[in-house]
């Protein structure tokens, strides 16, 4: 490295503090038991010394487009020996037609499972995870999924589909045959206490069983909130605890949690949970017994196909416990698309599960923490020294350095940035803000990588560049960057989606008010006009528009074609740098984008050539491997 980068890099490092990590605590040390375990059957057979594990682990998926990806995907997992070696992963797709909601899955994949297995079906322990969607929110995930997002630990690095596999695992021993439904953008960590303390609390045999957490009062707004049985016999010191509930409430107002009884005081909690005052039991995940799977399995095989979206923690769980009413079936206000047979729908379910109990696992030192934005990623990944302690998680991991010139000794990343960098190749001289993570780059020239940024699957080949060094050796503050490559033509073109890392890509805009809608930091009209993207617009016939708001047309972010297609992913990248610094920088003479094809969001997700994503991957994987 030379003198002056060394001196650059430096006084970059000085300027950032360098956080405290916390010193280990229960959940730390209970949470490395339950990696130590995993690791144990990681890439050999699922009951090595005896280990109780899933039989069977579903993961569902929007569309077979989705299905396709992620079976490619998990095919390459079980290759590199990432997986249990025998254990059944099926990927169930919802079928063609209005959206279902995750209630809906639940039904398509216990028909699917009754279908493929028969009988047996009943015997098992099922992990149900809900990975459909589109991912708006961390676009980086769209194309392949967010249950194969990486988190920096492990070697070879977790996916979340990893970490939700040695998550729940401790609970198995105490989980009866049944049905365990979870999300693939949360995390769960937590403390179960000692092995004697397993003898209090079981997963329930009939009926539904649920995780339940301490959370302040403000949570629960945007969660399931639980009221709980006997509230005066809590005892918040115990580490998890089996309770009755009474019902269900779902997004509920604050004023309607202590109108329900559902807000406790004087409660004191592990140090390491900090809930302190009012607080209520949120909901994550739940289980059902084989009982509930007959009569679900029953309700799909009477009334398919479904024509409206059933979500399975609004429709099911507020159809439980004995004060249960079916008055929230009137409201869609969470309802994406409003059918006509949607309260019809939602009776029936309430009136098939009224009465069924459900069962409380008052999880009182755990924590449950959504990963699903892009905020929430840099700032779990980056800043949450808590998380990283509790998960072992690292800011260098899987990764290679190369270096440009020799130097004395060898560099790790960690020498020369604090962010956080997972499954990539770079120069030992690149810098990455604290603030910043990258995840599956290969950069053969050094890079200057600013803050609060996500740089996802980015590529700057030495072979692909027309001049050296290259026209942007800098990537401004606050961009998310993201690299695809598309069939276009019958042949692979590659597109960088680059973003601010504020914008909004699910906000719908009228389209009469398209110019103001708020990209990099400035609006598409500054955009448009420093970028001459003159083939840009919008109309109910060259599309883009969303549907209709007040009898006006919307859009969105998503859907407008504001991504130029290139012919390597070097180029790609170049030109997003390229249109960052025209349009922030309103310099109408660096880029013409007039005679470029251009892509939407939307047509990424239809056009994707996911064999060429995946291939520059494994090379990626194979590089940094032999290392």
């Amino acid at each position: 490295m030379e003198k002056k980068d060394e001196e650059k890099n430096s006084d970059n490092i000085n300027k950032v503090p360098i956080p405290m990590i916390p010193e280990d605590t229960g959940i730390t040390q209970f949470m490395k038991k339950v990696f130590s375990d995993y690791e144990k059957i990681r890439g050999k057979d699922k009951n090595t010394d005896n280990c109780v594990f899933w039989d069977v682990v579903v993961i569902t998926t929007a569309d077979y487009a989705q299905k396709h990806v992620f079976e490619l995907q998990i095919e390459s997992k079980r290759n590199r020996k990432e997986l249990p070696l025998n254990l059944p992963i099926y990927v169930v797709a919802d079928p063609t037609g209005p959206k279902i909601g995750n209630g809906g899955s639940t039904l398509v994949v216990l028909a699917f499972l009754n279908l493929r297995l028969g009988q047996e079906m009943f015997g098992k322990k099922i992990l149900l995870i809900h990975a459909g969607g589109q991912s708006k929110r961390m676009p980086s995930a769209s194309c392949l999924g967010k249950i194969f997002s990486p988190i920096p630990h492990g070697d070879p690095i977790y996916q979340m589909l990893d970490l939700k596999l040695a998550m729940y695992m401790p609970f198995l021993p105490n989980m009866p045959p049944g049905v365990f439904v979870a999300c693939a953008d949360d995390i769960l960590v937590y403390d179960l206490g000692s092995s004697e303390d397993s003898k209090y609390w079981s997963f329930c045999y009939n009926g539904f069983t649920a995780l339940a957490h301490p959370s302040p009062v403000q949570i629960g707004t945007k969660h399931g909130v639980y009221v709980v049985e006997n509230e005066k016999n809590l005892d918040p010191k115990k580490h998890v605890r089996g309770m009755r509930c009474l019902r269900v409430l779902q997004k509920p107002r604050i004023t309607q949690m202590y109108e329900q009884g559902a807000v406790l005081s004087n409660l004191t909690f592990p140090e390491e949970v900090a809930v302190k005052g009012d607080m209520s039991y949120t909901d994550s995940a739940f289980f059902f017994g084989m009982d509930v799977a007959r009569k679900l399995l029953h309700f799909y095989k009477e009334n398919c196909p479904l024509t409206c979206e059933i979500d399975a923690y609004g429709d099911f769980l507020q159809a439980l416990g004995p004060q249960a009413t079916s008055d929230y079936v009137h409201n869609t206000k969470n309802v994406t698309h409003l059918t006509p047979n949607l309260v019809p729908t939602r009776l029936q379910i309430f009136e098939l599960l009224k009465g069924t109990d459900i069962s409380l696992l008052l999880m009182n030192a755990s924590r449950f923490i959504h990963i699903g934005t892009t905020k929430e990623y840099i700032h779990h990944f980056c800043f949450d020294t808590k998380l990283q302690s509790e998960l072992g998680l690292v800011k260098d991991c899987f990764n290679t350095f190369t270096e440009i010139e020799p130097s004395a000794k060898k560099q790790k990343f960690s020498d020369t940035g604090f962010g956080c960098i997972m499954h990539s190749c770079l120069p030992s001289n690149c810098f990455v803000s604290p603030n910043t993570v990258v995840e599956y780059c290969h950069f053969e020239y050094p890079l200057q990588v600013g803050q609060n940024s996500i740089i996802s699957n980015c590529a700057v080949f030495e072979e692909e560049l027309t001049e050296t060094p290259p026209p942007h050796s800098q990537i401004p503050h606050n961009l998310f960057l993201h690299t695809v490559a598309v069939k276009h033509q019958e042949k692979t073109k590659y597109t960088t989606i680059v973003f601010h890392i504020d914008d909004d890509l699910k906000k719908q805009v009228p389209v009469s008010e398209v110019s103001g809608a708020p990209y990099l930091g400035y609006d598409i009209q500054r955009f448009i006009e420093n970028c001459k993207l003159t083939q840009f617009e919008l109309d109910e016939h060259t599309g883009g528009v969303e549907g209709a708001g007040e009898g006006r047309a919307l859009t969105s972010l998503w859907q407008m074609s504001l991504f130029p297609l290139e012919s390597t992913m070097t180029s790609s990248l170049m030109l997003a740098l390229t249109i960052v610094k025209a349009s922030q920088g309103n310099n109408p003479n660096l880029i013409d984008l007039s005679s470029y094809d251009v892509v939407s969001m939307e047509e990424i997700l239809e056009k994707k050539d996911v064999k060429a994503m995946l291939k520059f991957r494994e090379d990626l994987f194979s590089k940094i491997s032999k290392a």
